[in-house]
């Protein structure tokens, strides 16, 4: 309803992995389910500091971003999914930094890291760029409707996460933003 048609380009292994993706809309949080529908969001801990939205957050299965937390629920053989730049990119051009806890997350349960990136049909343009990422937020949550053209959601090929965790970041940058599908051949 909030999107539009959903299209799923790419399969998970089976097993527990650890999905990466990018984070371009509040409405991420929901598609992740449409990769795997047990796939447990972790979240930023102001979600639950709502009384209206810790509800609902509790009922959809997110979890408050923690990397203990994380790593249980995968060692449990569950899916957890996360975006690594731990803020919402209203372009959705992956240009923010990855943050390492992905990596460490995946290194520390043992399993497979897999990128994936949200390709929304419609963006407001670079009109929106001088504002700050919280206001381009908001001019997006406000305007949703206008914006509402489907999302392509491209899985990638899983990545094994031994080696320096820096270097690792980057390269599950790197695999996130070859998954654009500008750029895919």
């Amino acid at each position: 309803m909030l999107v539009g048609e959903v299209k799923v380009v790419g399969t998970l292994p089976e097993g527990p992995v650890l999905l990466c993706g990018t984070h371009n809309s509040y409405r991420d949080v929901f598609l992740f389910g449409m990769i795997r529908s047990s796939a447990r969001l972790l979240v930023h801990p102001l979600v639950f500091s709502f009384p209206f939205l810790k509800k609902w957050a509790l009922r959809w299965g997110f979890v408050q971003v923690s990397i203990d937390d994380a790593v249980a629920l995968l060692k449990q053989g569950q899916t957890v999914a996360i975006c690594p730049t731990g803020l919402v990119e209203a372009l959705g051009d992956a240009e923010l930094p990855f943050k390492t806890g992905a990596v460490r997350i995946a290194q520390q349960a043992g399993v497979p890291m897999v990128p994936v990136y949200f390709h929304y049909g419609n963006y407001p343009g670079r009109w929106v760029t001088p504002f700050s990422i919280t206001v381009q937020n908001m001019i997006l949550f406000c305007l949703w409707p206008f914006y509402r053209r489907g999302v392509t959601i491209v899985v990638g090929a899983p990545m094994d996460p031994t080696c320096d965790v820096r270097v690792r970041t980057r390269e599950l940058k790197a695999s996130v933003v070859a998954l654009k599908p500008e750029v895919r051949v």
